[in-house]
């Protein structure tokens, strides 16, 4: 029997005018579209909206959605991650969506542009992310420059929601 394969992929939104990427997580069903996403991003607590850059002012955020349509741009670095059948594929993804609510709970300022080096924003979202779905070294899947992808949002939410394949 022929089953039907879904991909988790990491892809990276290539910040215009900048040698900078936004990467982020794609679940793609077996006809290879997109039927997730998500993404760190940086959210404005009085207007409720996200910004695609954002400030201390603002706070970083995990978003899942699968209508994000300015994230997709033609030919983004991209990296199939875990391929398998629809039942192995979205419980990976699970593990990640299950840790949403704690990362937003902490309440993390978004940091200033000039922070992105040295601060968790939503490139470190990215790699914490991977880990939970037991992806190995998610900071080092794509060949892009993506400040911040080397730090996790928590070790202990890593710990807490991380992937246990039975």
């Amino acid at each position: 029997m022929n089953r039907q394969q879904w991909d988790i992929q990491a892809r990276a939104f290539l910040i215009p005018y900048t040698p900078f990427s936004h990467n982020f997580w794609v679940l793609t069903n077996s006809a290879h579209r997109v039927t997730d996403q998500i993404h760190g991003l940086a959210f404005h607590i009085e207007t409720k909206t996200t910004k695609a850059i954002g400030s201390s002012a603002d706070r970083l955020q995990v978003f899942r959605d699968a209508g994000i349509p300015w994230s997709l741009q033609p030919n983004q670095p991209t990296k199939s991650c875990i391929i398998g059948d629809e039942e192995e594929v979205k419980e990976r993804w699970q593990a990640a969506v299950n840790a949403i609510p704690a990362i937003n709970a902490l309440q993390l300022r978004y940091p200033n542009l000039w922070e992105h080096f040295h601060k968790k924003n939503c490139n470190s979202v990215f790699n914490t992310l991977g880990q939970i779905m037991g992806i190995d070294a998610p900071s080092l899947l794509l060949p892009t420059w993506a400040p911040g992808i080397h730090l996790i949002i928590s070790q202990d939410i890593i710990n807490q929601y991380c992937y246990k394949q039975w």
